[in-house]
């Protein structure tokens, strides 16, 4: 059974929000979100995932698009044998006047950092077959499968 995630796709002046983690493998990177608990909306599952992760609240906007990462189709992947996640990713823009900081941050996050869209090719930056459509601010397919 594949588990349910919620992603929070947040940009300001040409910059999105991500989260750091660090690894075995170095650091990596990804929108903010997590997986939807039982009896979970997607929307209360944003919230809450955005208040543990970057100390913040945010509108929940539009869905921009859905991914599966199926971790035994990769060649290379430092996800657990066996795991499937759907993701669905959600136009977010943080309220104003907040100070982001980690209050209960997910296994290995290390940071909070502001990226400038075109450099986000530069990064370790997961899902990076959807790079293109990140820095372009345009997702023209609702669902995209198994991306890594």
């Amino acid at each position: 059974m594949p588990r349910l995630a919620v992603r929070a796709i947040l940009v300001e002046d040409d910059n999105i929000l991500l989260e750091q983690f660090e690894d075995a493998g170095g650091p990596w990177y990804v929108t903010p979100g997590g997986g939807v608990q039982d009896n979970e909306t997607l929307e209360e599952a944003f919230h809450r995932e955005l208040q543990e992760e970057l100390g913040a609240q945010a509108e929940f906007g539009a869905v921009a698009f859905i991914r599966e990462i199926i971790a035994d189709r990769l060649a290379v992947t430092n996800l657990p044998p066996g795991f499937h996640q759907v993701e669905v990713f959600v136009h977010g823009r943080l309220l104003p006047g907040q100070t982001l900081r980690m209050l209960s941050p997910d296994a290995w996050q290390s940071g909070i950092v502001w990226v400038p869209l075109a450099e986000l090719h530069t990064l370790p930056f997961f899902p990076r077959e959807l790079i293109a459509e990140f820095q372009a601010r345009a997702f023209p397919r609702f669902y995209y499968g198994h991306r890594r």
